[in-house]
């Protein structure tokens, strides 16, 4: 982003963001020294508004995270958390920045849940639940029960070589380019950072810098004349998307879990019995497939970044030119196969997650401020970007999924809104993002899309991509000021979607369909400038297109385009946050 729109971002940002930092400075004697630790607590309580469709929660793969919190009126999270940051810096030109935060939800504690029914003859829907103990893994634990994080840990030196400025910052932390505000998957910012999935799902409308996850890495910034400077960024850590887990009420699949517990699972007859050690039986049996270890890329992996920025004269506003090597961090699901002669077919002996390494990016951005409203656009060239990819025996023993070459449009607008007899101030942000299909590189057999293997139904809307994709999202924040004494107000309310097709970059429908939707509305209120009180209504939306009848003669949704499982889980959130 370049100064005037960054300028006019601050100021929207003063006018309407929920809570001002208030750090309390620390006197340490000297005026050299700038001390500061700002601590920020929130709690969050939400409650469930809907009990559960049958159509969802008779799915196998969907009922976990469905009859964990069964019934409207349930409390689906009560959270506690508390954020803390420690800055201190000598003379504005060297030092260092700590922050972490810790967080307990008593909403998690009684572990998994299931459809209390029956999925087939003799057997129960716990019986091939998520996780076979009823307890959850050690990464659901600490992210939805409780734990806590290190975020930042870096330093920074601020100097001068030759005349020309150098920003020098080391350690662990978050680096962001280009101006994508609500498209992760379609930015140049792509990958630059693990992202918060939890978060995305649980925040609609969160810009996309504030779910990216600090990583350990070195960067530094030139300016070598007025108008151009050079970034460079080389990562020295890897971690993988933090995605909403199986069990839990945002989720995308009861099977999707980082750690060793999720199962995929399915119905077989039960002369396949033999094939896993078990003695033969006439009737069916669940299939559960085990999660495999997970490949991921090494820690250090080459994965680094160079920017060129330019600020001409000649217009008002900044170009920014990219190339970057990735590893990435939003996993495949693949399995292994094994041929099974009798029922000519084959069946998965494992699933697991797999990531793609060393995808190459090319990109193009330019920002300006047209009157009051500031403008951004990107362009951006992926080689070799992972694409959304089947559970498909095409190839038997699988450690990539599909790849292919892509281009990412991305074009936004920040708008203040002018005082009204509506409301007083606030801030409209809009986006649009496209993506097209250039070529598929590898294991096209995998591909999830339409004219392709992959994709055995040829139909968007069963979730198999499309060469074409177009997404978008809003954020509409009016705001009353003193409507109370010490207290403004403000309705935030955002909504992100497809408008037309499925996004081909993996993870496919869950990065972008047409017809699936986020959004939410709520009432905020600013608090003597210190504190916030958010009341917000969230759901979802997408396409179910087809629906199967379990062994048991219970008709479940089988098919559609985008999380369609949680069609039935809006849910109210009341969230209160201050610093001290």
């Amino acid at each position: 982003m370049t100064l005037p729109r960054l300028t006019l971002l601050a100021s929207l940002i003063a006018a309407v963001m929920p809570l001002h930092a208030y750090a309390f400075k620390i006197d340490t004697g000297s005026t050299d020294w700038d001390v500061s630790w700002d601590n920020t607590f929130s709690y969050n309580l939400g409650m469930r508004t809907q009990g559960v469709d049958p159509l969802i929660g008779n799915n196998p793969n969907f009922d976990d995270g469905d009859y964990k919190f069964g019934h409207a009126g349930d409390t689906v999270t009560n959270r506690v958390s508390i954020l803390s940051e420690f800055t201190a810096a000598y003379q504005g030109y060297v030092g260092f920045r700590l922050s972490g935060s810790a967080w307990k939800d008593f909403a998690y504690g009684s572990g998994d849940n299931t459809n209390p029914g029956i999925y087939a003859p003799g057997i129960t829907y716990q019986s091939i639940r998520a996780y076979p103990n009823g307890v959850y893994g050690s990464f659901t634990n600490r992210y939805y029960v409780q734990g806590a994080q290190l975020l930042d840990g870096f330093a920074f030196y601020n100097s001068q070589v030759g005349g020309h400025a150098i920003y020098l910052k080391g350690g662990q932390f978050t680096e962001y380019w280009g101006n994508s505000l609500l498209s992760p998957t379609q930015g140049i910012s792509y990958a630059q950072g693990a992202t918060d999935g939890i978060k995305a799902y649980n925040s609609p409308g969160t810009q996309t810098k504030e779910l990216l996850l600090p990583r350990p890495q070195i960067s530094m910034t030139a300016q070598v004349t007025p108008e151009v400077s050079v970034s460079g960024q080389y990562q020295l850590g890897w971690t993988y998307n933090r995605l909403p887990t199986g069990g839990t009420y945002i989720q995308a699949a009861d099977f999707i879990a980082q750690g060793p517990s999720g199962l995929f699972l399915t119905a077989l007859p039960g002369a396949v019995r033999p094939l896993f050690g078990l003695p033969p039986s006439s009737a069916p049996f669940a299939y559960q497939v085990p999660q495999g270890n997970a490949i991921t890329p090494p820690q250090v992996d080459n994965n680094f970044g160079l920017k060129l920025g330019w600020t001409p004269q000649f217009i008002d506003g900044a170009m920014g030119f990219y190339f970057r090597r990735l590893d990435e961090t939003q996993p495949w699901i693949l399995a292994n196969w094994k041929a099974v002669p009798a029922l000519k077919t084959s069946l998965p002996t494992d699933y697991h997650l797999a990531y793609n390494r060393g995808a190459q990016l090319l990109g193009y951005s330019f920002d300006t401020t047209i009157g009051s409203v500031a403008t951004g656009f990107e362009a951006s060239y992926r080689h070799n970007t992972a694409l959304n990819t089947a559970l498909s025996p095409a190839v038997m023993n699988q450690t990539e999924g599909a790849k292919g070459n892509i281009i990412n449009l991305v074009a936004n607008a920040i708008v203040p809104l002018s005082r009204s007899p509506i409301w007083d101030t606030g801030s409209l942000t809009a986006e649009i993002g496209y993506t097209h299909l250039l070529s598929v590189t590898q294991n096209a057999q995998l591909f999830n899309g339409v004219g392709y293997p992959g994709c055995p139904s040829n139909n968007k809307w069963n979730g198999c991509s499309t060469k074409d994709y177009v997404g978008f999202g809003v954020v509409f924040q009016p705001q009353w000021l003193q409507v109370f004494p010490g207290v403004d107000l403000s309705m935030p309310t955002s909504v992100t979607g497809g408008i037309w097709g499925t996004n081909p970059i993996n993870p496919g429908p869950a990065a972008g369909a047409q017809g699936a939707f986020t959004y939410s509305i709520g009432v905020q209120a600013l608090i003597r400038q210190r504190a916030t009180l958010t009341l917000s209504y969230i759901g979802y939306h997408a396409h179910v297109n087809a629906t199967s009848t379990t062994p048991s003669g219970l008709p479940f949704a089988s098919a559609g385009n985008g999380l369609y499982d949680l069609n039935d889980r809006p849910w109210v959130s009341l969230t209160l946050q201050s610093s001290f």
